[in-house]
């Protein structure tokens, strides 16, 4: 940890005294108590630089040394190997977490954002490559450039509808990412902001500035708002394949029946009658025929 900021001598005498049970200060003279290296800024209020790795499970305080612990310094936590999971419950005053703060930080699987913290950082949690269960409560405004990035662990993530941004590669590199709700709140999301994520729905309302970026950057999406349906899509996995064309057939055998939406799904000819030609249609589609009717592409019922 980078404990760099220096405190005057007789600062450092006087809360000695009235410490006394303090720890010893680190070499490079910031305040350590429950392990947490710290300085008060000028606001009096507790910065946090550095961790011990006394526990795997940290628990950011409310207090230290009596002053609200209102930030996580850039890189306090960067590249720490040890800490599994991160509670901020107790930290109510806390405002910002800063700059690669926990990047790295590999054996971490769990983070739940609370309400009061307003601000993440660039990078803030990239590279967490086992965090698994995120929670992101309203507050943030913004996901902020790689704030999550290379997390491959990740599978689902609820954007708060306090956020407006979703900045570059915020999410890129989330390999297992397959579920994101995105709230109408949401105006502006970078291109490339989930890059890599090759399995990725995006949840949002038809009017909602997310299912256009979802169109325009090819990236499946499903209308919470209204009943909606993939052509070609027979068994409902938002993705249409070979398997819909084995799923049609079942279903005429009557093995497997299709229901609800997905007969409408099936019905790939678009005469209201499911049978043998609808796979067929299908499979002319997946050979790269052309067909006159768009399979692929999202039907959205009125």
């Amino acid at each position: 940890m980078k404990y760099i900021k220096q405190l005057s001598v007789t600062t450092l005498l006087i809360l000695l005294t009235v410490f006394s049970v303090f720890p010893a200060l680190s070499a490079e003279n910031y305040l350590v108590l429950q392990g947490f290296a710290f300085d008060i800024n000028a606001e009096g209020e507790a910065v946090i630089h550095g961790y011990d790795d006394r526990s795997a499970d940290v628990v950011v305080p409310q207090r230290l040394m009596g002053a609200d612990v209102a930030m996580i310094d850039d890189y306090a936590f960067f590249g720490d190997t040890v800490i599994t999971s991160v509670s901020f419950n107790s930290a109510g005053m806390l405002k910002k977490i800063g700059i690669n703060a926990f990047g790295g930080c590999d054996r971490l699987s769990a983070i739940d954002i609370p309400l009061w913290i307003e601000e993440l950082s660039f990078g803030s949690f990239q590279n967490c490559t086992a965090l698994e269960d995120l929670t992101l409560r309203a507050g943030i405004d913004e996901i902020p450039a790689q704030c999550f990035y290379g997390c491959a662990a990740l599978q689902q993530v609820d954007i708060p509808a306090s956020v407006t941004t979703i900045g570059d590669r915020a999410f890129s590199g989330c390999t297992q990412l397959r579920s994101v709700t995105i709230p109408d709140s949401v105006e502006t999301i970078a291109a490339n902001a989930f890059d890599g994520c090759s399995h990725i729905v995006i949840y949002c309302t038809k009017n909602s500035y997310a299912r256009q970026y979802a169109m325009e950057n090819a990236i499946t999406y499903i209308l919470t708002d209204a009943e909606m349906f993939i052509l070609g899509d027979a068994n409902g996995d938002y993705r249409v394949n070979i398997n819909d064309v084995t799923t049609i057939q079942r279903h005429l055998a009557e093995l497997e029946p299709i229901e609800r939406l997905s007969l409408s799904a099936a019905d790939t000819n678009q005469d209201d009658v499911l049978d043998i030609s609808d796979a067929t249609e299908l499979q002319k589609y997946l050979a790269e025929y052309a067909v006159p009717t768009p399979i692929g592409e999202v039907i959205v019922l009125s």
